[in-house]
């Protein structure tokens, strides 16, 4: 490496460790910028490149006009912070980049990931099984639907479908990835049927049957059953054990989407949540969501050896998967990617680095956050507590005027929140059309005295939206 070069990697490192070093004393979250403004800051590609200097200086553009995920005030998506461990997995994924298709390319890093997914498949109570990084929870879901079919038909990928009349049932507060992965599948949206959820945001299951029994009566064929661990909007539970009792009556394959509850297998005090995560066929997995690591650390987990190989077998013999002493250690005849990314040593980092129980703290930590914030929205008149379970509390901030209207309002202060940058969390909307503020903790960088903070920054910035 020339001098020069050298020099330009230490300038960057330089620069990401200021960053980092900052993020958690800057009153911002996000500069806000307006697109127009951006595309002028942001140069139009040249036909010769620009020097070492001039590409540092684009760099901390960048860094200053993008939201800051590591700050704890950033409590908007299912991700956040920042964990050393898990990021140097990720540069090391990049510098080492090799594809995971097979064992020949990525010797180490297979035999890590397979000793990741055992792991997983042992908490999650699978005694047999595999499973697979994927690239993110939305992938999980669709390899489920994809398994589900091979498992009702082996030859299903060879003959297509002789008829479409499969069924897959899912909550209405489920992803609304089942409803990509049916599209993808070939299943058709048409044939996703929405299971009604009580007010907690929980399939009912006795609906689920009465639904399925109907279904069966018209001449459909029942495939797959999506239950939630960890609704996205009110973090509902639906109820496995009952779900899974229904499936094996109907001889029907249950996927649990555990990819945001799934952090409670890393719970001593809240392991409660994810029970029955035994009885399912599958499971997704986000590490990224509630461990701290790197978007993408995502997991597809069966307790069926061999289906997915079932599923997504098919070509690369002739210059890929060829015949040697380790082809059987090969994950890319069982994935849906042929390239793949080393994504399991940013998992793997942050397991060694903290153990099993250091992860389990760091969890533990959250529910602890999120059980301040319900209490102390519970005992403020301004604020009006919706939900509150798992890692999601759901409320609204009232108008000093009574008779004002309480959505609109609440609102109006969500956007305003964002045009001034200082925190950011999200909002979402019921059927019935109540507008509240999404709080959620996946953040470990994120403390009581932040939550407090942020409860404060939100009264102040309604005051402003009272005034105006």
């Amino acid at each position: 490496m020339s001098d020069s070069k050298e020099k330009f990697l230490s300038d960057v490192f330089l620069t990401l460790r200021e960053y980092i070093s900052e993020s958690s004393t800057s009153e911002l979250v996000t500069k806000v910028s307006r697109p127009e403004k951006l595309k002028q800051l942001i140069p139009e590609i040249a036909p010769e490149g620009v020097s070492d200097e001039k590409l540092l200086s684009e760099l901390r553009d960048i860094l200053e006009h993008s939201v800051s995920t590591i700050h704890p005030l950033f409590v908007n998506q299912l991700f956040g912070g920042l964990d050393e461990a898990a990021w140097a997995g990720e540069v090391l994924s990049s510098l080492l980049n090799p594809t995971m298709a097979t064992f020949e390319i990525a010797p180490a890093i297979t035999v890590i990931e397979k000793r990741v997914v055992t792991e997983l498949l042992d908490r999650m109570g699978f005694e047999r099984g595999e499973g697979i990084m994927v690239t993110g929870g939305s992938n999980s879901n669709l390899l489920a639907m994809l398994c589900a079919r091979t498992e009702y038909s082996p030859n299903i990928r060879l003959t297509g479908f002789g008829h479409n009349r499969f069924r897959v049932y899912a909550s209405a507060e489920a992803h609304y990835s089942f409803d990509k992965a049916a599209n993808i599948t070939g299943i058709g949206t048409q044939n996703l049927v929405q299971v009604p959820a009580n007010e907690r945001g929980e399939m009912i299951p006795e609906e689920l049957e009465r639904i399925l029994s109907a279904d069966l009566k018209e001449g459909y064929v029942p495939i797959m059953v999506g239950a939630t661990f960890g609704t996205t909007v009110m973090g509902a539970f639906d109820p496995v054990p009952k779900i899974a009792r229904i499936c094996e009556r109907y001889k029907v394959w249950l996927h649990v989407d555990a990819a945001w509850g799934g952090g409670a297998l890393f719970t001593n005090k809240h392991r409660h949540l994810v029970k029955g995560i035994q009885l399912a066929d599958s499971v997704a997995f986000d590490a990224h969501k509630t461990m701290g690591t790197p978007l993408i650390t995502s997991f597809f987990l069966t307790k069926h050896a061999g289906i997915l190989r079932n599923a997504n077998r098919g070509g690369g013999s002739e210059y890929l998967f060829h015949e040697y002493d380790n082809s059987d250690w090969d994950t890319g005849t069982y994935s849906l990617q042929c390239g793949r990314r080393a994504d399991v040593l940013k998992f793997w980092l942050l397991w060694r680095a903290h153990g099993t129980q250091g992860l389990i703290r760091r969890t533990e930590h959250l529910f602890d956050l999120a059980q301040y914030a319900t209490q102390e929205i519970s005992t403020n008149p301004r604020f009006k507590l919706i939900h509150s379970n798992y890692l999601n509390v759901c409320f609204q901030v009232q108008p000093r005027d009574p008779l004002g209207d309480i959505n609109s309002f609440t609102l109006k202060v969500r956007k305003a929140l964002v045009r001034e940058g200082r925190a950011m969390v999200n909002y979402a909307q019921r059927a019935d059309g109540t507008i509240f503020f999404r709080l959620v903790f996946p953040n470990h960088r994120t403390e009581k005295v932040h939550v407090a903070q942020l409860l404060r920054i939100i009264l102040e910035t309604a005051d402003r939206v009272d005034i105006v």
